[in-house]
């Protein structure tokens, strides 16, 4: 292959950016929340913001989305996400 070649499927690799798509997290620490990511990733507040109130409890105090699944959109890289809202 030559020179110019390979620099031309080297301009067509950077431009093919991977799409961002939705990922599902489960909540599993409150108040200071955290989000697994699958069997290793664990999300702490310094790694997403959230457009829904994730320590929203009941009347009796009780946190209502422990253990719920939350959907969340990756950015920068798939290093920072928001979350877009709590899976019923």
């Amino acid at each position: 292959m030559n020179g110019i070649t390979e620099l031309a499927k080297l301009f067509k690799e950077r431009d093919n950016s991977a799409c961002y798509s939705p990922v599902i997290g489960q909540i599993i620490d409150l108040p200071n929340v955290k989000i697994r990511l699958g069997d290793k990733v664990i999300l702490t507040s310094a790694h997403f913001k959230s457009c829904v109130d994730l320590t929203e409890t009941d009347e009796n105090g009780i946190y209502i989305n422990l253990g719920k699944e939350v959907v969340l959109l990756p950015y920068a890289d798939n290093q920072k996400f928001i979350v877009v809202g709590v899976v019923q």
